[in-house]
């Protein structure tokens, strides 16, 4: 109960400061612009053509589709709007996590603040869980953040297409995982050093060094056969795998099976890297003379 007290106060000072307000504002005018962007030719119930800001995304006609309110949309209808998910989610997905970076860089350096954190900890909350009481409400707040995306893409297609689905919400979940698993790097650089420009910093960098070591075998082979390339592969072992994670989210958005050998190395790394950031934060944070 301690923990998930300290998640409401993030999530209530975060609304005090307008920070939500500016959050769901982003959120509502990105829905806005897909509205005015996004164009679905529907002929007697069916999408014949789709564009996104003037691309093509594909479609073609389909007599089976019957127009209607569907949760989860028919099966023509979801086949047909496959280029659209995928595109969509995956703009959720890393814009999402970039923004989520630079939002929430100073929400765990305001729980450390000096004066903040001693009173805090007079209280009786220990120190690890302040800590993971803070990790679970950035979670909350991004949680909320992909729920209310969600939500309006869906009502966008229903006002376009007139079906409903809540299919893309697989994808913003797992962009809710994914930038959970870059916050918990920040949480540990905050520990380090209370600054919100390092805390965002390091999270633009595991961000980006992720998604670039993500084929592992890749990289490697950018550097010379030898101590150089064994080296390489120490480096970039602990890193999650950010754009396999991103491709299931889009898997999962568009209905097709995932694949277990890529699932299960991307899950096992992104636990592992989260466990030892957390670790690290707490005992970071037990040492500390406050």
């Amino acid at each position: 109960m301690t923990l998930l007290h300290i998640a409401a106060d993030v999530v209530r000072e975060a609304a005090a400061r307008r920070y939500l307000a500016v959050v769901f504002g982003l959120i509502a005018f990105a829905q806005i612009a897909l509205a005015l962007a996004l164009d679905l030719d529907v002929v007697e119930g069916a999408i014949v053509a789709s564009k996104l800001f003037g691309a093509a995304l594909g479609g073609r006609a389909s007599d089976a589709a019957t127009p209607g309110v569907a949760l989860g949309a028919v099966p023509q209808v979801q086949e047909q709007l496959r280029p659209v998910f995928r595109v969509l989610t995956g703009a959720v997905y890393h814009l999402g996590m970039v923004f989520g970076v630079v939002a929430t860089g100073d929400i765990a350096v305001k729980s450390l603040s000096p004066g903040r954190v001693e009173l805090l900890l007079s209280l009786p909350v220990r120190r690890w869980e302040l800590l993971i009481g803070t990790f679970l409400g950035v979670g909350f707040i991004a949680l909320a953040g992909a729920v209310f995306a969600v939500g309006g893409f869906s009502a966008v297609l229903f006002w376009k297409a007139g079906y409903f689905t809540a299919a893309p919400l697989w994808g913003a979940l797992m962009g809710v995982l994914g930038f959970l698993i870059v916050y918990s790097a920040m949480l540990l650089a905050t520990t380090v050093a209370r600054s919100a420009a390092l805390a965002s910093g390091t999270g633009i960098l595991v961000y980006v060094l992720s998604i670039i070591a993500d084929d592992r075998a890749e990289v490697r082979s950018w550097f010379t056969a030898g101590w150089g390339r064994h080296v390489a592969g120490w480096l970039i072992a602990p890193l999650p795998k950010l754009r396999t994670l991103g491709s299931v989210g889009r898997d999962l958005a568009v209905g097709d099976l995932l694949d277990a050998a890529d699932l299960v190395p991307a899950g096992a790394a992104a636990v592992a890297f989260v466990a030892a950031c957390l670790v690290a934060a707490v005992l970071q944070v037990e040492r500390k003379d406050w």
